[in-house]
């Protein structure tokens, strides 16, 4: 079965305020192209993937990752500002860690949508867990020795009531 996978950045609204900035400052000596410069390859380098399992966040060549089945809850914060543009941060939180995803479009419902994707993770692992039934097994040799007694009997060693009364025996 192939793993799902879904990719999302921080959305360039989330960095608003840098961008202004940034542009502010180009008249003076070109600081505010380099802070625009920086904003943008900031941005570009910040990737979350959300697999059946994980979530990993991705920063240039450092990567995190937090296994679905130990979240424990989701904590979402958004600024007035960013409330307008449906945009916010995540924090991840597991018994031991927490993960901050930042400048997501949508929060609450990508909120939503991790907590019941670590719930069912949550009962795929539990349902595979589960003993399966076993199956009666027949004693090791059993078969051998009902296949010797079935060859016997074809070869007319035996008699059909012998046959019979010998294979109850194996039927039990």
């Amino acid at each position: 079965m192939e793993k799902k996978q879904v990719q999302l950045n921080p959305e360039k609204s989330h960095y608003f305020w840098q961008y202004v900035w940034g542009i502010i400052l180009i008249p003076l000596f070109g600081i505010g192209l380099y802070l625009l410069y920086r904003i943008q390859k900031k941005r570009e380098s910040i990737v979350y993937i959300v697999t059946d399992d994980t979530i990993t966040k991705k920063t240039g060549s450092y990567s995190e990752n937090i296994d679905l089945i130990n979240i424990t809850n989701i904590t979402v914060k958004q600024s007035k500002f960013n409330e307008r543009f449906d945009i916010g941060n995540l924090r991840i939180h597991t018994s031991t860690r927490s993960l901050k995803l930042e400048g997501l479009k949508n929060p609450y419902g990508v909120s939503n949508l991790i907590l019941k994707a670590a719930e069912a993770e949550r009962a795929r692992i539990a349902e595979a867990k589960k003993p399966k039934p076993e199956e009666p097994q027949t004693p090791p040799g059993t078969l051998d020795r009902l296949d010797y007694l079935t060859g016997l009997w074809q070869q007319g060693l035996l008699s059909d009531e012998d046959y019979l009364e010998e294979k109850k025996h194996f039927e039990s």
